[in-house]
């Protein structure tokens, strides 16, 4: 018997991601970062980061752009929030993973064309305590914006208090994706970043207010992206450049850059699309024309309203100094101190920059007039340099000799990470010496080559 109320039809069911559609916070007004997101997608499966990317990401990612791995791109990790290759297979990874499509908008990959690499993105994390801890207060996600890895974003724009950079408990900093990095807390120590205390800038009520104009303009910079149909175009900058000079300086470049204090001939070539300036430099020429940075990439020119332009004050005049004048007697004088400096005993000796800041003379002048004396004070300073190097590699062996045997004596394996995190100065693992003598300490302690055994 036939029923009139079944229906036979298949019902079309969604693609089903691999790991859990997390969605990106804030897309639209206080967006995310992809270093970020991916510390909250760990979170979301209880587990750190560092074994998130490992796994999942890892055997996905190009190689040849850095991969996936945290122990392999720790001194890259910025570049995860940027709009170089890295940025974009990691994307591409993670937006396969999940489908969800618009995590590019967690990166600069959409600025790729107008902002260079130098100087745009922090090397370190930094954060606002009041932001974590509203977020916490009232029962809403924490995460990481985009906006606070931005090199030139020096304040909160919802808060306008200084981003932190140290951590308040343990006095140190943390990079913007650690192993066991989790937002809102510090990667080192573990302890909550959040707090209701407002910290006092220490900067001028004119260069506060530059600031958290900056702040504010490139967070709604950011809030445009998911909205763009194609990423910008790299001769936009130019001729938005162009339009300002034509309109503000009747085409004079080389006035409209003393105006805004910067070398004729590096405005010129910005005008003429040779170079990009860097994001601060731009957020800086956007500040003294009074036009937020979204529009100077994206309204139509046309449009722009000329009253509300103003042109930069006009640069300081500046006298050149007059040039000083050496007597026999003070050459002499001068002549006495150096050899005093170079016979000296004194440890460490002073540098040849040192001496002159000592003697009140520019380096130069004192090196045109006695050249022989300037470079054995070089030589001296840079010999006893290399012996202090050299004490330091071989201290950093020793104490690599060291770990190892209190690791083996505790039956853990001395990988690097393990061992770095006892060594007083970990940065010295990174040169041969001593990670040879880390691999020689294995060895003579027959460590087994398998971390689990």
């Amino acid at each position: 018997m036939k029923c009139d109320l079944w229906n036979s039809c298949i019902v079309p069911i969604p693609p089903r991601s691999y790991l859990y559609s997390l969605p990106a916070q804030g897309l639209d007004a206080y967006g995310e970062s992809l270093t970020g997101y991916i510390a909250r997608l760990a979170q979301a499966y209880h587990v750190f980061p560092g074994v998130l990317m490992e796994r999942e990401l890892a055997p996905i990612v190009a190689k040849a752009y850095g991969g996936a791995n945290l122990h392999t791109i720790y001194q890259h990790v910025a570049a995860l929030n940027g709009t170089g290759e890295m940025a974009l297979s990691v994307v591409k990874a993670l937006q396969s993973l999940t489908l969800q499509d618009e995590l590019y908008c967690l990166t600069m990959i959409p600025w790729t064309n107008v902002f260079p690499t130098r100087g745009l993105l922090r090397s370190v994390r930094a954060w606002c305590p009041v932001c974590y801890e509203e977020w916490q207060s009232n029962n809403q996600i924490v995460y990481e914006p985009l906006v606070w890895a931005i090199g030139a974003v020096k304040v909160c724009p919802l808060h306008q208090q200084d981003l932190i950079t140290e951590c308040p408990h343990c006095q140190r900093s943390n990079r913007l994706l650690d192993w066991e990095s989790q937002p809102g807390y510090c990667s080192r120590c573990r302890k909550w970043l959040g707090s209701l205390h407002n910290t006092v800038s220490s900067m001028s009520p004119i260069e506060l207010r530059m600031v958290l104009w900056i702040a504010t303009t490139v967070k709604d910079l950011l809030a445009v992206a998911p909205t763009l149909q194609s990423f910008c175009d790299k001769r936009r900058v130019a001729q938005a450049l162009k339009f300002y000079v034509d309109r503000l300086a009747e085409g004079n470049v080389a006035e409209f850059a003393r105006r805004l204090r910067v070398p004729k001939n590096t405005f010129w070539l910005w005008c003429n699309g040779s170079n990009l300036p860097t994001l601060e430099s731009l957020l800086k020429i956007c500040y003294c024309l009074n036009t937020p940075i979204a529009n100077f990439l994206f309204k139509d020119l046309k449009e722009l309203n000329q009253e509300e332009m103003i042109l930069p004050l006009l640069a300081e005049n500046r006298s050149r100094a007059s040039a000083k004048v050496f007597d026999d007697t003070f050459l002499l004088n001068l002549q006495q101190k150096l050899q005093e400096s170079l016979d000296s005993e004194v440890i460490p000796p002073l540098s040849m920059e040192q001496t002159a800041k000592q003697l009140g003379c520019h380096r130069r002048t004192i090196c045109r007039h006695f050249p022989e004396l300037c470079r054995k004070i070089s030589d001296k300073y840079n010999s006893y340099q290399k012996t202090r190097f050299a004490e330091a590699i071989e201290q950093a062996c020793a104490e690599v000799c060291r770990v190892v045997l209190e690791l083996e004596s505790e039956s853990i394996y001395p990988s690097e990470a393990r061992v770095s995190e006892r060594m007083n100065k970990p940065g010295y693992l990174r040169y041969k010496k001593v990670r040879a003598a880390l691999h020689e300490a294995r060895v003579a302690d027959n460590a087994p080559l398998n971390p689990a055994l």
